[in-house]
């Protein structure tokens, strides 16, 4: 609309001028101008529900450094070609927080859908997010034009470079037994909870074990064997609080240097054989959230969920929260990632990581659980 009230000034000013000079000539003009803005807006009011837009990313997952093309998709359901139109799109990295809004003309659109590329090189690690927020649509003059909201967004995940640290993986931590909604697939246990396995009777066997229904179908005795659930010894806390200075550059650093620290620690852990609980506060849902860790594909889960997450501060204690919401919990080690960069386990400082030499000291780490 704001082209409009221009418009409305500028025929204001030259029926204004007209009259000064008393001149006939610049009155048709501006009477002129009055007509060609009315038309305008009768058209582009007809032309605004013919068009729609979207945006997408052909691909989830990208390399710090590496291209990335952006598809913007115009469909104009007319046969009135748009010949200028522009897209206002909000971006950023939303594990920093922070987006900016950019207008991007793009090109002619005729009958039917038009694509426009646009190549982004996202230099960082983190969730990347396209918000496609609104076009602009003008008419066949280009001076005139009307806004449409459109709320259509595409992401990329781009993932740190994933490197092994030393770990050690005890006895206590290997037999660990506790609750667990995840069973070992290969050994028996002892909860009665969930079957494991029937097989024939033994001598040995205690009586409560035999399943006395299959066996009265089988006309032979067969013993149930219970299942071992695979409890997590170990909880990986991740308490991420951005700076408060306002260097933004040094922010976006120190958020990827948080990422790949975690990230190592956690893909370290899982290839270690040790399954673990990851837990940080996520602020959709206002409250700790915790995911168990044992395969690669769980690992890719948790990096995809926090980096898309993790964008406010804990109101509290990290520690405090979690062992208040999971208070039944008895883990052999808690290791925390938190505030200052500081790595602890159960209390104790193991790692430090500064701005400069963080790798090497990532490296150079040996974490025992």
């Amino acid at each position: 609309m704001i082209s409009f009230l221009l418009g409305i000034v500028v025929i204001l000013v030259t029926f204004y001028i007209a009259l000064i000079y008393a001149s006939t000539a610049i009155g048709l003009l501006g009477f002129a101008e009055g007509v060609l803005l009315v038309l305008a807006f009768v058209f582009l009011l007809f032309r605004r529900n013919k068009i729609s837009a979207a945006i997408q990313i052909p691909i989830a997952v990208a390399d710090p450094g590496k291209r990335v093309s952006v598809f913007l998709t115009t469909e104009n359901k007319s046969r009135i070609p748009c010949m200028k139109i522009r897209y206002y799109i909000r971006y950023g990295n939303t594990f920093v927080g922070r987006l900016h809004g950019k207008w991007l003309s793009g090109e002619p659109v005729y009958y039917g859908k038009e694509t426009y590329e646009k190549s982004v090189i996202p230099g960082n690690v983190g969730n990347y997010l396209f918000f496609l927020e609104k076009i602009r649509i003008y008419d066949m003059t280009g001076l005139f034009f009307l806004t449409r909201k459109v709320k259509k967004s595409a992401s990329v995940q781009v993932l740190p470079q994933l490197d092994n640290i030393q770990v050690r993986v005890t006895e206590r931590v290997r037999n660990f037994y506790g609750d667990a909604d995840v069973y070992d697939d290969f050994h028996p246990g002892e909860d009665s909870s969930q079957i494991f396995d029937v097989r024939e009777y033994r001598a040995g066997d205690k009586m409560q074990r035999i399943h006395w229904k299959l066996s009265a179908k089988s006309d032979e005795l067969l013993v149930r064997e219970d299942s071992q659930p695979l409890a997590c010894a170990v909880v990986f806390l991740l308490d991420y609080r951005r700076m408060p200075h306002r260097n933004q550059h040094l922010q976006v650093k120190r958020a990827e240097q948080f990422i790949t620290i975690a990230a190592d620690i956690v893909f370290s852990l899982m290839d270690a054989g040790c399954p673990h609980f990851v837990a940080w506060y996520s602020s959709s849902r206002q409250d700790v959230v915790r995911l168990r860790v044992d395969d690669e594909e769980s690992m890719y889960q948790f990096l995809t969920f926090f980096m898309e997450d993790c964008t406010a501060d804990a109101p509290i204690s990290l520690k405090q929260m979690y062992e208040e919401k999971y208070r039944y919990d008895r883990p052999v080690y808690q290791i925390m990632l938190g505030e200052n960069f500081v790595l602890t386990q159960n209390g104790q400082e193991i790692g430090r990581f500064g701005t400069k030499g963080w790798k090497d000291t990532l490296r150079q780490l040996e974490i025992v659980v």
